[in-house]
């Protein structure tokens, strides 16, 4: 007799994974090593695993585009053991994202981009992209789409003590970071933000302003994971003018929420885990755009 491990992987937003992977399985009580591998759906059967030395197993999942993840199974003689787990993406392997077009965005997802100013995606003619040509233009950054994606998507969920969202203060976009951007606001939403039960006074410490601005305020949700943090600044001291400095943070939420074998990416955070970070918080937070990897784009025909 043997014993089976049956394993239902899952992305982040709970769809099937439709991955490459390799699982190893590591016996606990004695040397064995049991490998298998294959393109998985949702659903892959381990059959033939020699549990007469005992029947705790280190199991590890290696994906092709999603991140490596190891737990711990209990298996028995006979039986067949069924393990689920959740696989965040690999932001390694993700060459760009499936987003919604620009008509398909919140109307105030579409005020941030029809009155942005970012000097970075300048017209050619002295002024600023703007409005769908500005969202068009993202698709060469994905990380700067993602990012503005996120950060409309948790916004639109941050409520403050008038009812009104964080989103519905934003106007337009300043400057896009694949981890941030700055955005245009007013007095009213740094008030609020004081005073409302979704979010509490942090540092600033790791921010850094504008030019000519100086920054006046830090808040932050209370999530374990995934905060929205917004750093106010102004010009002069009386200006009623704002930007805010919106960001989400990680908190190392990766190797937390999920079973993470090691995370080896480095630099600022990126957008594409946040999007699985997201899509834990209950309620879910969905960014509404998907990842494309090389092995689903279209080959190229010269």
């Amino acid at each position: 007799m043997a014993a089976s491990l049956k394993l239902v992987l899952t992305d982040a937003a709970g769809s099937a994974l439709d991955d490459h992977v390799i699982v190893d399985l590591f016996a606990m009580q004695s040397s064995q090593h049991f490998q298998a591998a294959g393109d998985v759906g949702t659903e892959m059967t381990i059959d033939g695993i020699d549990v007469s030395t005992g029947p705790f197993y280190r199991v590890m999942v290696t994906p092709a585009n999603h991140r490596m993840i190891q737990f711990f199974a209990s298996l028995s003689d006979g039986a067949v053991v069924q393990s689920s787990a959740t696989v965040p993406v690999d932001p390694s392997k993700v060459v760009s994202i499936s987003a919604p077009t620009f008509s398909q965005l919140s109307a105030e997802a579409q005020t941030m981009l029809n009155q942005a100013q970012s000097p970075r995606f300048n017209n050619g003619i002295g002024g600023y992209l703007r409005g769908a040509d500005l969202y068009l233009a993202l698709d060469a950054y994905p990380l700067l789409k993602a990012c503005f994606l996120n950060i409309v998507a948790k916004s639109a969920l941050t409520h403050l003590q008038s009812g009104d969202s964080c989103l519905q203060h934003y106007q337009g976009i300043f400057r896009f970071e694949q981890d941030r951007i700055f955005v245009g606001t007013t007095a009213g939403l740094v008030e609020e933000a004081a005073h409302s039960n979704s979010l509490h006074s942090v540092s600033a410490a790791l921010h850094d302003p504008m030019p000519g601005y100086h920054i006046v305020s830090s808040y932050k949700t209370f999530d374990r994971y995934g905060n929205l943090q917004l750093t106010f600044q102004r010009q002069g001291e009386t200006g009623a003018d704002y930007v805010a400095d919106v960001d989400i943070d990680d908190a190392q939420g990766i190797e937390h929420i999920f079973q993470v074998l090691r995370n080896s990416v480095q630099g600022p955070t990126n957008p594409y885990d946040i999007h699985d970070i997201l899509l834990q918080q209950k309620p879910p937070v969905d960014p509404k755009y998907d990842f494309k990897f090389a092995s689903l784009l279209e080959p190229i025909v010269s």
